[in-house]
Order: C-alpha cells, then sequence, then structure tokens
C-alpha cells in the first residue's frame, strides 16, 4: 500500500472491500479480514531481512527503524476506510502481521523480537480502536505450525507473544489452519490429521490446542478467527477428494463454533488459476470443490449445538434449527474417491430423517432404513 513513505495506493485492495459481503447500518462494515506486514524496504535501513515481493515490492522481515512511520501508515489506512460512502468501508477485521512465527530468511515474515511485535499491535490497536469505534476489530498476528496438542510449537510460540502483553487489546486471534506440508503423499483428511515428519495437527486439534493456550490466559475470553487455511496446493487432485476435503474442512470448524469460540474460516484461495486451493475452473465458475463450497455455506446456517463426534471413521455432526429443525451431517473417513467413483457403506439413518443432500445440494427422499456414507459428506434433515 505505502510505496515510499506518505504515498500510499489502496487501489488493490479497494476492489476486495467493494465486493466484500457487507454487514452493520446501512452495510457500512465490509466482511474482510486485511493482513498486514511485511514492512517496505523504505522503512528499514539494514536491508538484510528484506526480498522481492509480487509487483517488484521490497518487503522486509524485520520491523521499522521508526515506528512513526507505523503509526502514520495505520492512521492513513483507517482514514481511507472510514465508512464514508460505497467505496470507503469499515474494514472489519485488521490482522497485524501474517505468520508471524516463521523466520524462514527465504520465505518468513518476522525477524524481530516478540516485544517489537507486540509494540506494534498495541499500537494500531490505539489508533483503530480510537478512530473506528465499534466497526473495525483488531487480530492478534497469524499463527501456524505443528499444533497437535497445546504443548507442540506453535501453541506455545502463541503463549510466549500473549505473555509478552500481545492480549491486552485485541478482538480476536488468529490462527493459519493448515495440516502440514503440501508435499505430504496422501495429504491428510481435516479429521484424521497424521504424525509423519511435516505434519502439524488434525484441523480439530489444531483449533483446540490454541483454545486451550487462550483458557489459559486470562482466559481470553475473544473469538478464534482461522484466516487461512485449506489444502493449498497438495497432493489431492481427483475433484470428488477435493469436494470432500473442503467440506470435512468447513463442518469440523463449524462444530467448533461454540466450544472454542471458532467464528471465522477463511478459504485460501478461492479464485486465482494455478495458485494454491483454487476452486473455480477457467471461466470463473465453481468447479466441483466450489460448488461444495457453497453448499455447505447453505447447510451451516443451522446451529452446530455441540462439536461433530468420531466413531472409527465415520463422524457425525448434529445441527439444530428454527421451526423443530434437526439435522445431522454424516461421513466415513475409510471411504474413497477416484476418478468420478466414490464407494460408500449402508448405515442407518435416524429415525427421524425424512431426506438427504450431497454435496451438488441434490435431495434424495430416505425410502428404507439406510442412507449411502462416503467421503463427501451428507445432511440428513427431518424436514
Amino acid at each position: 500500500i505505502e510505496s515510499s513513505r506518505g504515498v500510499c495506493d489502496f487501489s488493490y485492495y479497494d476492489e476486495y472491500a467493494a465486493i466484500a459481503p457487507r454487514e452493520g447500518p446501512n452495510g457500512v462494515v465490509a466482511v474482510m479480514d486485511l493482513t498486514l506486514g511485511m514492512t517496505p524496504g523504505w522503512a528499514i535501513a539494514d536491508q538484510s531481512t528484506c526480498r522481492s515481493l509480487n509487483g517488484n515490492v521490497t518487503g522486509c522481515q524485520a520491523p521499522p527503524d521508526n515506528i512513526q512511520d507505523w503509526k502514520d501508515f495505520i492512521t492513513a489506512l483507517v482514514q481511507h476506510y472510514n465508512g464514508s460512502g460505497p467505496s470507503n468501508p469499515y474494514i472489519k477485521y485488521y490482522e497485524i502481521w501474517n505468520e508471524w512465527n516463521v523466520s524462514d530468511a527465504t520465505n518468513g515474515f518476522w525477524s524481530g523480537t516478540i516485544p517489537q511485535l507486540v509494540t506494534l499491535e498495541q499500537t494500531a490497536c490505539s489508533i483503530i480502536h480510537a478512530q473506528l469505534l465499534n466497526s473495525s476489530f483488531v487480530v492478534t498476528p497469524s499463527t501456524v505450525g505443528s499444533a497437535h496438542t497445546s504443548a507442540d510449537v506453535a501453541p506455545q510460540q502463541l503463549q510466549q507473544f500473549l505473555s509478552a502483553g500481545g492480549g491486552k487489546c485485541v478482538d480476536a486471534v488468529s490462527f493459519h489452519g493448515n495440516l502440514g506440508l503440501t508435499s505430504l503423499s496422501p495429504y491428510p483428511l481435516p479429521g484424521e490429521g497424521c504424525t509423519a515428519s511435516g505434519c502439524t495437527g488434525s484441523i480439530v486439534e489444531i483449533a483446540n490446542s490454541y483454545r486451550e493456550i487462550l483458557n489459559l490466559n486470562g482466559p481470553l475470553n475473544v473469538p478464534l478467527l482461522d484466516t487461512e487455511g485449506g489444502f493449498e496446493s497438495a497432493n489431492i487432485t481427483d475433484n470428488d477428494q477435493r469436494a470432500a476435503w473442503l467440506a470435512q474442512f468447513y463442518v469440523l470448524q463449524a462444530g467448533l463454533f461454540n466450544s472454542d469460540q471458532l467464528q471465522w474460516v477463511s478459504w485460501f484461495t478461492w479464485g486465482a488459476p494455478g495458485v494454491a486451493g483454487n476452486i473455480e475452473t477457467a471461466n470463473k465458475a465453481p468447479d466441483e470443490a466450489g460448488v461444495a463450497y457453497n453448499q455447505v455455506f447453505n447447510w451451516e446456517f443451522s446451529r452446530f449445538p455441540a462439536p461433530c463426534a468420531q466413531t472409527g471413521t465415520i463422524w457425525t455432526c448434529a445441527l439444530t434449527g428454527s421451526a423443530g429443525y434437526q439435522a445431522e451431517i454424516i461421513w466415513d473417513d475409510s471411504q474413497t474417491c477416484n476418478g468420478g467413483n466414490c464407494t460408500t457403506s449402508a448405515r442407518l439413518a435416524p429415525t427421524w430423517a425424512v431426506k438427504y443432500q450431497d454435496l451438488t445440494g441434490a435431495s434424495t427422499q430416505i425410502s428404507g432404513t439406510t442412507v449411502p456414507v462416503g467421503l463427501k459428506p451428507i445432511i440428513l434433515e427431518n424436514q
């Protein structure tokens, strides 16, 4: 955004703000997460942590030499997205830094100290909260990495950040729901995870580990946001497998809405052919995984009163809704999909279920006592 001191170009992000869902009075809040970082090269004398980014921009892992440059940037940001009109909405979430705990010299994002990062966060907090009242919220720098339990590396790094004061002014805590290196083969299913080198945990383990850390800090009673997750460019090429994986990923996290206060899951990334996680065709129509995304979105308007339950390889997720609505999402991780063929096993349907829907939106009346359950989740409904 700020190519040189005091020179800001918001046009790239304005395009996202223009199409983002809106909420609030007169739709003045764009429901999007604007992730900040890295430091522009002009703000740092020592260029040893800098590298060329997209658009010939130089980004650096080190903090800015002068905190005033950061203050001026955050001020310019909130003065631009000030809710004054359709092209200048409030931005709902400001995520202070991307994957701060990745310090790799080639691909990392932060090389400063934790206290330095806390200073940037608290400085941004004071400006955003003062100028945008209750329209915009400050999110911690995103944490990513191995998180099988709260004692694992990434949750403990979050603990260090919170202990240094990183949770004092934030409105939410961000993590990235990446299940492991994209080179893993087979790539782990969201609910199963894996224990091999490069695995970071199942999506349930990851979310639970971060919530446990927050519960130990006060507790820090703020929502969790999964601001980047998906199968990225992993070894999943079969269209049915991709649709199944995405649906499981979202349904499992929807089940944690109440227990973990997990309130936001952002897919990485919807529409960019050749980019990790793309789920649309060349003509910008949803592919099979994109269709599944929309279908699961419709299912999740109903509430999940409790986390999904696992019995062996079978997952079930209970849903409730208004006017006596009752439903259950079910799938079987032991089943397979390959080349257009997906295996299923016959499972007893609840006595209250009268129909089921699949990931294409097709609805089937239940005529017997069983339903076919496979890798791709289906939803059983009583109406």
